[in-house]
């Protein structure tokens, strides 16, 4: 059978249409006018109101019994689809195998009437899966993000509320701090020299399809970057994986930008103190003109050096939760996002315009001038901001679910015990 049959004639409709044109037909309005008016067939109309005068009840089915068939009725259809939910919330989600094999256990622990290709597979079929999500169309399949234990678990309401009621302790202190116009956050992000290439129009019937890269596996380049609630963001920091840092590196990067090497292009306590002197060069501050400056506690962030600098400078450093970034720091929630997906635009683009060369760490700059043009705007930033709770300040601000991952005592109401029987 076709698995997305569509009747062409009129019998299908909704068991609401079929009582009001019984309603209308009962109050003295044609067969033919009433079922007209309600886009039902008439003959079918003719059968219901014949039903409706031999049986007064008024809680007659006015609809076909196209359910009596189906494995699980709708009040347990719809505890599976809860389960399923809450176990992608606490990312142990389940692939259309496993949630096949999970419907034939249900169906089995509750003594329910199934197909026998049920019981000589020992798992729902594929068109009860396609079915079934058809008539839930709350559930989708979708591609999950790898998310580490330790990210997982980090995500807790008691680390988020700490960290929130440092930040309101850190605002009262200072009046430009509850204003948002001396909120900072920094944090890195690499970029490197092969880009991931994007769509393209081609043939159709071609099993694999290929996009010029610089090479296998590109060289890594570190950018700092730091953004202002008020919606601007200071010149970016470059860490080139070199030993000695040259201007010429800088070609094509925002005005102001900062160039830094080291060997392995990663940041470090010596190279952050510079970024720091970057960072206390555009925003002016001073203890008469602080900053608060919200980061993540990388060790190279929190040396001695560096808090006795800021200390001394008005700068108070607010650190994130560990492994919280990807939800609470806004370069990554709405920045980082639109970034990448430019820089990579970049690549593609100087590729084209220099065909048969490839693109070095000395080209890296002015692609990322681009992207960074394009992707710090002022209502990407705003949003970050927004979207985190850190300005305007709102602790309430994040996905509740969010909370409840790795919540171990998931229980389905009839999974463990007996369902409420379906006939």
């Amino acid at each position: 059978m076709v698995r997305n049959y569509k009747r062409r004639t009129l019998g299908t409709f909704s068991e609401e249409n079929m009582r009001e044109a019984v309603k209308l037909v009962l109050g003295g309005m044609s067969l033919r006018k009433a079922a007209e008016q309600k886009l039902v067939k008439f003959q079918t109309l003719a059968r219901y109101v014949k039903k409706q005068k031999n049986d007064l009840k008024s809680n007659l089915r006015m609809c076909p019994r196209y359910d009596c068939r189906l494995v699980f009725n709708k009040n347990q259809e719809k505890q599976l689809v809860n389960y399923l939910i809450k176990c992608s919330k606490m990312c142990y989600g389940l692939n259309t195998v496993e949630c096949k094999k999970f419907a034939y256990e249900l169906a089995k622990k509750n003594d329910l009437k199934m197909p026998c290709t049920w019981e000589t597979n020992q798992s729902a079929g594929s068109e009860w899966m396609s079915s079934f999500l058809k008539r839930n169309q709350e559930i989708s399949l979708r591609s999950p993000e790898a998310c580490s234990l330790s990210r997982a678990t980090s995500f807790n309401r008691h680390n988020v509320m700490q960290f929130f009621d440092k930040l309101m302790t850190i605002m009262k202190r200072h009046p430009k701090f509850s204003d948002g116009s001396r909120i900072y956050n920094l944090d890195e992000t690499g970029v490197t020299t092969v880009q991931s290439p994007k769509k393209v129009i081609a043939e159709k019937g071609i099993k694999r399809l290929n996009k010029v890269t610089s090479g296998e596996r590109g060289v890594l380049v570190t950018v700092c970057c730091i953004i202002n609630a008020y919606g601007y963001s200071l010149p970016p920091s470059f860490i080139f994986p070199r030993v000695n840092f040259k201007n010429h590196m800088l070609i094509g990067a925002p005005s102001g930008s900062l160039g830094l090497a080291t060997p392995s292009g990663w940041m470090n306590s010596t190279l952050f103190i510079e970024v720091l002197d970057h960072f206390i060069k555009f925003t002016n501050c001073s203890t008469e003109n602080p900053a608060l400056l919200i980061m993540d506690n990388h060790e190279s962030h929190i040396s001695l050096e560096c808090i006795d600098k800021a200390k001394s400078n008005g700068i108070t450093i607010l650190t994130l939760p560990p492994h919280c970034s990807n939800r609470m720091q806004p370069l990554d929630v709405s920045v980082y996002g639109p970034f990448k997906s430019f820089y990579n635009h970049s690549v593609d683009s100087w590729l084209q315009a220099h065909p048969g060369k490839t693109i070095s760490i000395y080209e890296v700059a002015a692609c990322v001038g681009k992207a960074f043009e394009k992707s710090m705007t002022p209502s990407n930033i705003k949003s970050g901001f927004k979207s985190t709770g850190i300005f305007p300040y709102d602790n309430d601000t994040r996905d509740e679910s969010a909370h409840e991952r790795y919540t171990r005592n998931v229980e389905l109401q009839g999974v463990t015990g007996t369902m409420p029987s379906a006939r």
